[in-house]
Protein backbone atom coordinates (compact mmCIF):
# COMPACT_ATOMS: atom_id res chain seq x y z
CA UNK A 1 0.00 0.00 0.00
CA UNK A 2 2.79 2.47 1.09
CA UNK A 3 4.75 1.77 -2.57
CA UNK A 4 1.16 2.21 -4.40
CA UNK A 5 1.15 5.44 -2.58
CA UNK A 6 4.71 6.22 -3.33
CA UNK A 7 4.27 5.99 -6.93
CA UNK A 8 0.95 7.68 -7.54
CA UNK A 9 2.29 10.72 -5.71
CA UNK A 10 6.11 10.51 -7.61
CA UNK A 11 3.91 10.85 -11.05
CA UNK A 12 1.84 12.99 -9.95
CA UNK A 13 4.46 15.74 -8.41
CA UNK A 14 6.49 15.24 -12.32
CA UNK A 15 2.82 16.56 -13.71
CA UNK A 16 3.23 18.94 -11.29
CA UNK A 17 6.43 19.97 -11.72
CA UNK A 18 5.95 20.29 -15.99
CA UNK A 19 2.77 22.20 -15.24
CA UNK A 20 4.86 24.67 -12.76
CA UNK A 21 7.50 25.00 -15.90
CA UNK A 22 5.06 25.50 -18.41
CA UNK A 23 3.08 28.14 -16.42
CA UNK A 24 6.73 30.00 -15.71
CA UNK A 25 7.05 30.06 -19.57
CA UNK A 26 3.54 31.64 -20.14
CA UNK A 27 4.08 34.30 -17.83
CA UNK A 28 7.70 34.92 -19.55
CA UNK A 29 6.26 35.22 -23.06
CA UNK A 30 3.04 37.30 -21.47
CA UNK A 31 5.58 39.98 -19.39
CA UNK A 32 7.75 40.31 -22.35
CA UNK A 33 5.53 41.30 -24.94
CA UNK A 34 5.06 37.94 -27.00
CA UNK A 35 2.23 36.74 -26.04
CA UNK A 36 -1.19 38.65 -26.08
CA UNK A 37 -3.13 39.11 -23.04
CA UNK A 38 -6.40 36.96 -25.02
CA UNK A 39 -3.86 33.97 -25.48
CA UNK A 40 -2.86 34.14 -22.12
CA UNK A 41 -6.12 33.73 -20.86
CA UNK A 42 -6.56 31.11 -23.07
CA UNK A 43 -3.53 29.06 -22.69
CA UNK A 44 -4.02 29.42 -19.00
CA UNK A 45 -7.54 27.48 -18.56
CA UNK A 46 -5.93 25.09 -21.38
CA UNK A 47 -3.20 23.99 -19.29
CA UNK A 48 -5.42 23.83 -16.38
CA UNK A 49 -7.69 21.37 -18.19
CA UNK A 50 -4.24 19.65 -19.43
CA UNK A 51 -3.30 18.93 -15.77
CA UNK A 52 -6.86 17.91 -14.72
CA UNK A 53 -6.66 15.53 -18.09
CA UNK A 54 -3.41 14.19 -16.90
CA UNK A 55 -3.32 14.06 -12.85
CA UNK A 56 -6.94 11.93 -13.91
CA UNK A 57 -5.07 9.12 -16.47
CA UNK A 58 -2.18 9.14 -14.31
CA UNK A 59 -4.65 7.62 -11.16
CA UNK A 60 -6.38 5.64 -13.42
CA UNK A 61 -3.78 3.97 -14.95
CA UNK A 62 -2.15 3.23 -10.91
CA UNK A 63 -5.54 2.05 -9.81
CA UNK A 64 -5.25 -0.51 -12.52
CA UNK A 65 -1.72 -1.25 -11.68
CA UNK A 66 -2.22 -1.69 -8.17
CA UNK A 67 -5.96 -3.34 -8.68
CA UNK A 68 -6.25 -6.25 -6.00
CA UNK A 69 -7.48 -9.42 -8.23
CA UNK A 70 -10.95 -10.42 -6.63
CA UNK A 71 -10.75 -14.14 -5.45
CA UNK A 72 -12.11 -16.79 -6.94
CA UNK A 73 -15.82 -17.30 -7.05
CA UNK A 74 -17.38 -19.02 -4.03
CA UNK A 75 -14.93 -17.45 -1.70
CA UNK A 76 -16.31 -15.87 1.72
CA UNK A 77 -15.59 -12.04 2.75
CA UNK A 78 -13.61 -11.64 5.95
CA UNK A 79 -16.00 -9.91 8.51
CA UNK A 80 -13.82 -6.95 8.64
CA UNK A 81 -13.66 -6.17 4.93
CA UNK A 82 -17.69 -6.89 4.74
CA UNK A 83 -18.09 -4.32 7.36
CA UNK A 84 -16.02 -1.88 5.62
CA UNK A 85 -18.07 -2.76 2.54
CA UNK A 86 -21.37 -2.74 3.82
CA UNK A 87 -20.06 0.79 5.47
CA UNK A 88 -19.34 1.99 2.04
CA UNK A 89 -22.52 0.65 1.06
CA UNK A 90 -24.37 3.02 3.08
CA UNK A 91 -22.34 5.91 2.58
CA UNK A 92 -23.36 5.55 -1.82
CA UNK A 93 -26.90 5.07 -0.82
CA UNK A 94 -26.69 8.33 1.45
CA UNK A 95 -24.90 10.42 -1.43
CA UNK A 96 -27.40 9.61 -3.82
CA UNK A 97 -29.95 10.44 -1.82
CA UNK A 98 -28.27 13.82 -0.83
CA UNK A 99 -27.50 14.60 -4.32
CA UNK A 100 -31.49 13.85 -5.03
CA UNK A 101 -32.24 16.67 -2.53
CA UNK A 102 -29.45 19.18 -3.85
CA UNK A 103 -30.81 18.60 -7.56
CA UNK A 104 -34.33 19.37 -6.19
CA UNK A 105 -33.32 22.40 -4.39
CA UNK A 106 -31.24 23.41 -6.92
CA UNK A 107 -34.12 23.30 -9.56
CA UNK A 108 -36.22 25.17 -7.15
CA UNK A 109 -33.15 28.34 -7.34
CA UNK A 110 -33.45 28.48 -11.15
CA UNK A 111 -34.14 32.29 -11.21
CA UNK A 112 -31.16 33.08 -8.53
CA UNK A 113 -28.37 31.85 -10.30
CA UNK A 114 -26.37 32.47 -14.15
CA UNK A 115 -27.48 29.42 -15.89
CA UNK A 116 -23.60 28.52 -17.08
CA UNK A 117 -23.45 27.87 -13.25
CA UNK A 118 -26.65 26.14 -12.94
CA UNK A 119 -25.18 23.53 -15.66
CA UNK A 120 -22.37 22.92 -14.53
CA UNK A 121 -23.43 22.31 -10.97
CA UNK A 122 -26.41 19.89 -12.60
CA UNK A 123 -23.20 18.05 -14.35
CA UNK A 124 -21.89 17.70 -11.55
CA UNK A 125 -24.63 16.21 -9.25
CA UNK A 126 -25.60 13.81 -12.14
CA UNK A 127 -21.91 12.42 -12.62
CA UNK A 128 -21.80 11.93 -8.92
CA UNK A 129 -24.94 10.44 -8.52
CA UNK A 130 -24.30 7.89 -11.16
CA UNK A 131 -20.79 7.03 -9.61
CA UNK A 132 -22.40 6.41 -6.63
CA UNK A 133 -25.01 3.72 -8.10
CA UNK A 134 -22.40 1.92 -10.12
CA UNK A 135 -21.05 1.75 -6.69
CA UNK A 136 -24.11 0.65 -5.32
CA UNK A 137 -24.18 -2.41 -7.71
CA UNK A 138 -20.45 -3.25 -7.85
CA UNK A 139 -20.39 -3.74 -3.46
CA UNK A 140 -23.93 -5.63 -4.06
CA UNK A 141 -22.37 -7.81 -6.33
CA UNK A 142 -19.46 -8.41 -4.22
CA UNK A 143 -21.80 -8.67 -1.17
CA UNK A 144 -23.99 -11.30 -2.53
Amino acid sequence: MDSMIKTVMKRLLLLCGCSMAVTILLVREFSHGLLSPRGYAIALPALGAAVFIGAVLIVKRSAKEFAVLPGPPGTSIDAVTRKRLLWRLRMAKTRIAIMGIALVLGLTQIRDFPVLALLVGLALNLLITAQSVQTVIRLKKILN
